[in-house]
């Protein structure tokens, strides 16, 4: 118990007390050194040979109170070293994103990993490669195969550091999932950690990588381990503790969707300072029956309130509280906690993958990525996770090339859906005579050939890509069995391969659509015209129609004109996504996700766009991901929970619901039972998300005035979590008016 508390309380300090400017030293010197070696070797085996000199040389340090092992240096650099780092980022041969290619933002195939284990990987890789005659995908698969040497290298190291060490239970779970398929729960575990360590501190900056379902994973292992006395349940629990722990070892500070690098570390000096890694608990299995099984309750007992990661992820089956009291209620109170801890609805997941027309055997499979974004399942490709590169893809051209290398596509307009609406709105108002359906019409108009587009870019991608799919290798290839069959980098053969629709600011678009109805076309208190003119002053001089605009319920408030347009746009939009998407999928495996997601986006485009309909004033926030605008849900949980149930429950796969609560509301064995049974209601009726944060605003704004006495505060930013006082000023401010 003493060496769990030393686990807990080093990684609790290194969130908190870690310096803001905290570096990978020995990563960063050492790639240095070698940046400009093997330029005359295709890049996978380059980047085998630089991951085999980089993990052959950092440290490989144990503590006493380690049980899993696996850690890495960061630390504050000298001045000398600050100014090497400096050179070294903007060196031409920088390994990083030419050589390092990123393999996150998605899910390995870890049930593959544990049923090969290294030995088997690599084995199937020489099989593959006697099979092949393309030259190519045979450099490909010579390069997995000496990663996966690599790898088995560094763990045998770190073996023989625990035994050092004398932590010979270490060094033994090491040594196995080194050198065999691992046959208990300490190596599978052992194992697991390792490639996610290797992949989040060393290679991908924001790997955002999804570890698994690992009470499904490890199940088996765990209960042939206790049946023949070789853990108990105590034992495990403190494995999984001591593996949360090593999760929150390798982060820096800040936030980095709005901080930069005056305020936060950045994924330049830690490779994953802020980013999320994400855990599956319960749920169903792929025939459908409940999957909770005691080794859920353990990952659910060992969830420490004060982390950041792992995320861990609820897979919420419809009666779960009722089948299973005492997991509900553990998981609930650690979210009370405000802990890193998010629940999807098993049902809706599985329904909106139907729609879209993904088998239920794929869908069931389904993990989640980023901040809040699902993938079926590991047999499925980002595209925008994917590398890219003009070094190696056979662009036409200089002009496929930089159509295809433009930032991620999120909206037709640069201001997101309010400002399709507001342009569909100044291009009827010319008009004598208005609808409500035209302005519909209009509106989606504008969204059909936006999807249109996106997926006619994301086509065009995967074509390219397929030109050479084997031209370029990632740490991810090595963990799709897929990739190693066909020798070919997953993000080009994968069977899905998906991009995101978003419908962002969905709180303040359905608001404004609520509020023209009202006004222009219910009351006829207002012309189009008028109402315009009035958003065009930032409503300076339009006081009253601002009064008449802010009377009118909004989204959260559970007013039927409101629940009505809600439902009117989110059904239509995952109608024409699902829709649009049809024959990409069915030629292609290419579909792009229905979801209501807009992370901090919602802060970077409301403070340059103009006023709105709803009564949002100029420069300020949009709604952010799929809950109400700040202030809209006035008539308490409830009401909310019940507009948000018009969301089609078969519409979205994501849809991120920050539930921010005063811990006051809900306080004692009655407050927490009542909170529990409040989440438990909105999910059984077709919820699709909720991620809390637990805080009262007056502690926030104690925290702003004093941040150094209030340290210990999380709070959920989109998909992850944050240390309150080491966000920017910005988000701060926007969270603590998410309490209003």
């Amino acid at each position: 118990m003493e060496r769990l508390k030393q686990s807990i309380a080093e990684a609790k300090a290194a969130l908190t007390d870690k310096p803001l400017f905290a570096t990978s030293a020995e990563r960063i010197a050492i790639l240095d050194e070698t940046k400009s070696t093997g330029r005359e070797l295709p890049q996978p085996l380059r980047f085998a040979r630089f991951l085999a000199a980089l993990l052959a040389r950092v440290s490989v340090p144990v503590e006493p109170h380690d049980r899993i092992a696996g850690r890495c240096v960061d630390r504050a650099l000298t001045d000398a070293e600050e100014a090497a780092f400096q050179a070294y980022r903007k060196h031409p041969d920088c390994p990083q994103g030419r050589v390092f290619l990123g393999s996150g933002h998605c899910t390995y195939d870890w049930n593959f990993v544990l049923a090969e284990g290294l030995p088997g990987m690599r084995a199937k890789a020489e099989t593959s490669l006697t099979r092949q005659t393309d030259p190519e995908k045979c450099t490909f698969l010579r390069a997995l195969i000496e990663i996966y040497d690599t790898i088995t290298a560094y763990m045998l190291r770190y073996a023989d550091a625990a035994e050092a060490a004398g932590l010979g239970e270490t060094a033994q779970a090491l040594r196995r999932g080194a050198a065999e398929r691992p046959g208990d729960f300490r190596s599978a575990l052992q194992l697991l950690w390792i490639i996610t360590l290797i992949d989040c501190a060393y290679i991908t900056p924001n790997p955002t990588l999804t570890v698994g379902r690992l009470d499904q994973l490890l199940w088996p292992l765990y209960k042939a381990d206790l049946a023949a006395g070789r853990i108990t349940r105590d034992e495990a629990k403190a494995w999984i503790a001591d593996y949360y722990c090593k999760h929150n070892l390798i982060m820096g500070r800040g936030e980095h969707q709005v901080g930069d690098a005056q305020n936060s570390t950045t994924f330049e000096r830690i490779c994953n300072f802020d980013a999320p890694q994400y855990l599956l608990l319960a749920g169903t299995d792929d025939a459908g029956k409940d999957a909770v099984n005691e080794l859920t309750y353990l990952f659910a007992e060992a969830i420490e309130p004060a982390f950041k990661n792992p995320v861990v992820v609820v897979r919420y089956s419809p009666g779960l509280d009722r089948d299973h009291p005492a997991l509900w209620r553990t998981f609930t109170e650690k979210s009370l906690a405000s802990a890193s801890l998010m629940y999807y609805n098993d049902a809706d997941m599985l329904a909106a993958y139907a729609r879209l027309g993904i088998p239920e055997a794929d869908a069931r499979q389904y993990a989640h990525f980023g901040c809040n974004w699902p993938t079926p399942g590991p047999d499925s490709a980002w595209v925008q996770g994917g590398p890219k590169s003009k070094h190696f893809f056979a662009y036409r051209d200089d002009d496929e090339r930089r159509a295809l290398c433009i930032p991620y596509l999120r909206t037709n307009a640069p201001h997101s859906w309010p400002e399709d609406l507001m342009l569909v709105l100044r291009e009827l108002a010319g008009r004598e005579t208005v609808t409500m359906d035209e302005i519909y019409d209009g509106f989606f108009a504008r969204m059909a050939d936006f999807i249109d587009r996106k997926l006619a870019h994301c086509a065009h991608d995967i074509a390219v890509r397929q030109r050479r799919p084997a031209a370029v290798a990632t740490f991810g290839d090595c963990f799709f069995p897929r990739s190693i069959e066909q020798g070919e980098c997953f993000a080009a053969g994968a069977k899905y391969k998906f991009d995101l629709m978003p419908f962002q600011m969905f709180g303040t678009v359905a608001d404004c659509f609520t509020v023209i109805d009202r006004l222009v076309f219910t009351e006829h208190a207002l012309t189009l015209r008028e109402l315009l003119a009035a958003v065009d002053a930032d409503f300076v001089g339009h006081e009253a129609t601002l009064a008449r605009i802010r009377a009118v319920p909004r989204y959260g408030s559970d007013d039927p004109a409101s629940n009505a347009h809600v439902e009117r746009l989110a059904r239509r939009a995952a109608e024409l996504t699902a829709e649009k998407n049809a024959p990409y999928l069915r030629e292609m495996g290419l579909f792009l996700v229905p979801c209501m997601q807009s992370d901090t986006w919602h802060l970077k485009y409301g403070e340059t766009f103009g006023a709105t309909p709803d009564g949002r004033r100029a420069g300020t926030p949009f709604s952010q991901n799929s809950r109400p605008a700040n202030g809209a849900a006035a008539n308490g949980l409830t009401a909310m929970f019940n507009a948000m149930l018009h969301i089609p429950a078969d519409g979205y796969l994501s849809g991120a619901l920050n539930l921010d609560i005063d811990p006051k509301q809900f306080a004692g064995e009655s407050g927490r039972a009542l909170f529990a049974a409040l989440l438990a209601v909105y999910f059984n009726r077709g919820g699709l998300h909720a991620q809390v944060t637990a805080v009262s605003a007056d502690d926030l704004i104690a925290a702003q005035a004093a941040p150094e006495q209030h340290r210990d505060i999380r709070v959920r930013v989109t998909g992850y979590s944050g240390v309150f006082v080491d966000i920017c000023e910005r988000l701060q401010d926007d969270i603590i008016e998410r309490f209003r």
